[in-house]
């Protein structure tokens, strides 16, 4: 495997998205109307999900998709029913439901749905 993708579990990867097109192991090529450094990640269809360590929040989105992915089908569902009730999110409130929702999509993929 290529020493510049770090592998943080089996389906959350993370690399220098400046690096993309010297890794041949990822098919990912970055939106040129992006810039480099504003893009979070993708989610590959393989359902990984890819994170970008140049974006300004990569640590955060690291270790928010660790716990995420440490929760069940039904945890998920739940957060995201209940998450919906509250008026007025802040923006942390809605980065968590737009990843829970990422990581919904991302199990439907694992799935093959």
């Amino acid at each position: 495997m290529n020493q510049n993708i770090e592998i943080i579990n089996k389906y959350l990867w993370a690399v220098k998205f400046s690096f993309l097109p010297f890794i041949s192991e990822i098919n990912y090529v970055p939106d040129d109307t992006v810039p480099v450094d504003e893009e979070v990640g993708q989610l590959l269809d393989t359902g990984i999900i890819l994170l970008n360590k140049e974006h300004k929040l990569f640590e955060v989105y690291k270790d928010g998709f660790c716990r995420i992915m440490n929760k069940s089908n039904r945890q998920i569902k739940n957060e995201l029913s209940n998450a919906k009730r509250i008026p007025n999110k802040d923006k942390w409130q809605i980065l968590y439901m737009e990843m829970l929702k990422l990581e919904q999509k991302r199990r439907k993929i694992e799935r093959g749905e």
